[in-house]
């Protein structure tokens, strides 16, 4: 089965493109971007619609261009569960790619999304040509892996408002801000419970607390980081 959606793909100009100066391909010379570029192919997605699907398999590397994605997991009731969310710069799906394996979850664009998929072969022969681009993707890798044990630490000897505020910041710093300052994401209260590992009552309650506090600000489904610094403290505490 076809991991990728059937959208129409557009050839991209990997020289021009902004994140070639601060993604795992910036330290490409002009020559090698345009070879990276003849095997690019470029997808677009719009809000809701599925980018990959939990048990295909990849068809190459991933790199998120634009836009905000989810990746989820369905429950065995057939419930969805946000494990992560991602912007760009980024990559998707690369741990099934790098272990040969199939999706264990699957990848959902949050607002206008543009992906660039590079073929398994043409990315074997792009790290066989450019070996420090190995060396930067094993550095990625190795931050989403410290990334991952922080968040064990977090869901095993913090409580909840700790791992709620950790969860805020994380948002702050990984999907960034709008124009007033909000997390530049909706989410419902149950999306924060899962990405904190609480219950949806716990988040509510947290919630109201920073708020009254005014460590936070609330309108509608967004948040606005008011006292960073004092999220950063709540964050650091741990179970007594």
């Amino acid at each position: 089965m076809d991991s990728i959606s059937g959208n129409p793909r557009i050839k991209s100009i990997c020289e021009s493109c902004e994140l070639q100066t601060h993604f795992i391909f910036r330290h490409l010379n002009t020559e090698q971007l345009r070879y990276l570029s003849n095997q690019i192919e470029e997808v677009r997605y719009t809000p809701g619609e599925l980018i990959f699907k939990e048990g295909t398999s990849p068809q190459g590397f991933i790199c998120l261009k634009k836009g905000k994605v989810k990746i989820i997991r369905l429950t065995p009731r057939g419930n969805e569960h946000i494990i992560d969310l991602k912007s760009s710069p980024d990559t998707l799906g690369i741990r099934a790619l790098s272990t040969r394996s199939r999706y264990r979850s699957s990848a959902v664009a949050l607002d206008q999304v543009q992906i660039c998929l590079i073929p398994d072969k043409g990315f074997e022969e792009i790290l066989d040509r450019c070996p420090i681009v190995l060396k930067e993707l094993l550095c990625y890798i190795g931050d989403r892996l410290v990334r991952a044990d922080e968040k064990l630490i977090s869901l095993t000897q913090k409580h909840v408002k700790s791992r709620l505020a950790e969860t805020l910041l994380f948002l702050k710093n990984n999907i960034g801000e709008d124009s007033e300052g909000y997390i530049d994401i909706p989410l419902k209260r149950y999306e924060l419970a899962q990405l904190s590992n609480m219950t949806v009552s716990n988040v509510i309650r947290t919630l109201s607390e920073f708020k009254r506090n005014g460590q936070i600000d609330l309108k509608k489904r967004k948040v606005k980081i008011v006292r960073k610094e004092a999220l950063i403290k709540i964050s650091l505490f741990e179970k007594d």
